[in-house]
């Protein structure tokens, strides 16, 4: 896992996450520990994260499913997406922005997001 993305586990880390988007792109990527296509999207999630160098720095976090399913359900219910994994949604304001899911989660796609930030 890249040192850039954050793992959220709690409703607190959810909320702050959420809070900050207002400032700055904050991504949420909800990932399968036994999924093949969340691992590979999970790769091009964390190399995107460690090579990019946008301004302002979007915050990359991260969601374990399985093991942490109240938050995902949380993220779910809040944001009015309805759940795959994986998947990875881009705030802004609080609200979704862009989302994509399985393997639509590419580094081109990542970018393409961040451009009308």
């Amino acid at each position: 896992m890249s040192d850039r993305v954050v793992r959220l586990t709690k409703m607190e880390e959810l909320d702050e996450a959420v809070g900050s988007s207002s400032d700055r792109p904050v991504f949420i990527y909800k990932h399968s520990t036994v999924c093949p296509v969340s691992a590979s999207a999970a790769g091009h999630y964390h190399d995107f994260a460690e090579e990019d160098s946008s301004s302002p720095p979007p915050l990359f976090t991260q969601v374990q499913v399985i093991e942490n399913r109240d938050l995902s359900n949380e993220i779910e219910s809040r944001l009015e997406v309805r759940h795959e994994s994986p998947q990875l949604l881009l705030l802004r304001d609080g609200k979704v922005d862009w989302h994509a899911s399985h393997f639509s989660i590419t580094g081109k796609a990542i970018a393409s997001a961040l451009e009308d930030w």
